[in-house]
């Protein structure tokens, strides 16, 4: 009995999708993914909140939320983002940090940004894990009401992850 139980342990460790076990970190693993998000933008205070869903590697479907400051300087036209974000994996487990980049319009409703995130922490499976990524960012501006710009974006990140 004890060798049949035995055997299906092994069989169930072999024959199960790799999405069905538990993940293993590792060092300097790939951080890669997309995410279609959605934002508010006070253009009076310069305050920004997005929320972006979509999958990364090693996190599975992912929600990711930011908050920032955004400065509009120019000419030419740049917008200097400085902020928080935090990566929820499906589970729940987190990671978090800080985020800066830059952005330029392509014409009146269009933006293209380049973010830089660096992890400070996080829960669960990712407490000890350490990651750098990129995210480039499509924005379109839907609405604008109130001095509040409403807009979608189609982010890519590119990055590493350690845990």
């Amino acid at each position: 009995m004890r060798r049949i139980l035995l055997l299906c342990v092994v069989l169930a460790g072999v024959l199960l999708p790799a999405s069905a076990r538990p993940a293993v970190g590792g060092s300097n693993l790939p951080l890669k993914g997309s995410l279609s998000a959605t934002s508010e933008h006070n253009l009076v205070t310069g305050q920004f909140h997005g929320v972006g869903n979509g999958k990364l590697t090693h996190f599975g479907l992912t929600t990711l939320e930011q908050n920032a400051q955004i400065v509009i300087t120019g000419p030419p036209t740049t917008l200097n983002f400085t902020g928080t974000w935090t990566l929820t994996a499906a589970n729940g487990d987190q990671l978090f940090g800080t985020a800066t980049g830059i952005g330029h319009p392509t014409d009146a409703t269009h933006i293209t940004l380049v973010i830089d995130y660096t992890s400070t922490g996080g829960t669960g499976r990712f407490a000890d894990a350490t990651a750098t990524f990129t995210a480039t960012i499509y924005h379109t501006r839907v609405a604008l009401v109130n001095g509040i710009s409403y807009g979608e974006q189609q982010v890519t990140l590119d990055g590493q992850l350690s845990w």
